[in-house]
């Protein structure tokens, strides 16, 4: 039972930190092209900077991004890859949900995510 009980604890954390829609984008981001500084995330997702960087700092703290220093410059990998890999499954959950979806926007979707975990 106590085993458990961690278990639900840690993957409720990991659930907490991914229920943001702009840490999920990073996620898929660090997944489908490798590493990233602040600037670059800023510019894929276009968002600002500082709002990247709040989030940065919030999937660091659950261990889900590793940060390195390289010069002036902070660069941010997924810390385990493959944990990304299971988001995918969402992509279907969702289209089941939300009636304005088009199935080429879930194939479209789909690809986009698998795509990040092909050799």
């Amino acid at each position: 039972m106590p085993n458990r009980r961690i278990v639900a604890r840690e993957l409720g954390g990991l659930l907490k930190v991914l229920s943001h829609e702009d840490r999920i984008l990073i996620v898929q981001l660090l997944a489908s092209r490798g590493e990233h500084s602040v600037s670059s995330i800023a510019s894929g997702l276009d968002l600002p900077d500082t709002r990247v960087s709040q989030h940065l700092a919030v999937l660091r703290a659950q261990r889900v991004v590793t940060e390195e220093r390289r010069g002036r410059h902070r660069i941010y990998t997924l810390a385990i890859p493959e944990m990304a890999q299971w988001l995918v499954g969402g992509v279907d959950f969702v289209a089941g949900l939300v009636a304005e979806v088009t199935q080429n926007q879930v194939d479209d979707a789909r690809q986009l995510w698998e795509g990040a975990f092909r050799d």
